[in-house]
């Protein structure tokens, strides 16, 4: 089927006349709604997708509202542009702007292309316009509230934190997963840095949170870590000539140590 042939074809045509009503306007008078949840795009997948619209058409149709932006169908549109179709099928909806963002948030939840920071924003735009909690919001959505509030935790991340998750250093779902749970936020940069610079997973991430809210935890570990020392230390001097070490210098960073410990 040409793409000539296609355009010429309306609802009745494409087997859709008893789904809703149909009608084909100019891709030029469609635009994106400036407040909508998938702000980014794959574009390799928009571009395997002009491809088959090309042979094929859009087979399925947008729908938008009486602004002609589109509420649902927005990888399709940008394919669709990318393909030149001059014409494409779409719904007009009549309805408000809780219920087009109840529908892009619950087509994208079932899509791999948006992001768990543009989630919490749809989430937090919802509680927003609804006036709700976030158990309500869980219940509204049909979702756990511990989802909901991990979501939302990314929010509350620093600027500076948030930079660095532009710049790829730091996935999205680490830093939801330590502001969830870390207590003290004041300690958000250094968890962050050393996460980063450890190269720490989302496990390993939650277990430092754990030791930083918990005294008992953190000494547990502390201890733990003294222990390894002083055995690393005994082998070290059961195995090596020691008598040529700057003992001086060895001193100076002990007393470091032991400083360190009484600041706490």
């Amino acid at each position: 089927m040409s793409i000539d042939k296609y355009k010429r074809l309306d609802a009745a045509d494409c087997g859709l006349k008893n789904v809703e009503n149909i009608e084909f306007i100019q891709i030029t008078q469609l635009k994106l709604p400036k407040d909508r949840v998938r702000k980014s795009i794959n574009r390799e997948d928009i571009s395997l997708m002009a491809a088959n619209l090309k042979l094929f058409g859009i087979l399925q149709p947008l729908e938008i509202n009486s602004k002609n932006e589109v509420i649902l169908g927005t990888r399709r549109f940008e394919a669709a542009k990318l393909a030149s179709l001059q014409k494409v099928p779409v719904i007009r909806r009549t309805t408000n702007q809780i219920f087009e963002l109840e529908k892009q948030l619950v087509s994208d939840l079932h899509s791999k292309h948006i992001s768990l920071l543009e989630r919490a924003q749809a989430f937090q735009k919802l509680l927003e316009l609804k006036s709700i909690s976030k158990y309500e919001l869980a219940r509204y959505l049909s979702l756990s509230n511990n989802l909901i509030c991990r979501t939302l935790a990314i929010l509350n991340a620093s600027p500076e934190t948030m930079n660095l998750i532009k710049q790829g250093r730091i996935s999205q779902r680490v830093v939801a997963a330590v502001l969830y749970r870390l207590k003290d936020k004041s300690k958000e940069k250094y968890i962050i840095n050393k996460i980063i610079k450890e190269k720490l997973s989302v496990a390993q991430a939650e277990n430092l949170v754990a030791e930083l809210n918990d005294s008992n935890i953190l000494q547990k570990h502390f201890l733990k870590q003294a222990k390894s020392f002083r055995t690393s230390l005994t082998k070290f001097k059961e195995k090596s000539d020691i008598s040529n070490m700057d003992k001086k210098q060895v001193e100076k960073e002990l007393e470091k140590i032991i400083e360190s410990i009484r600041s706490i």
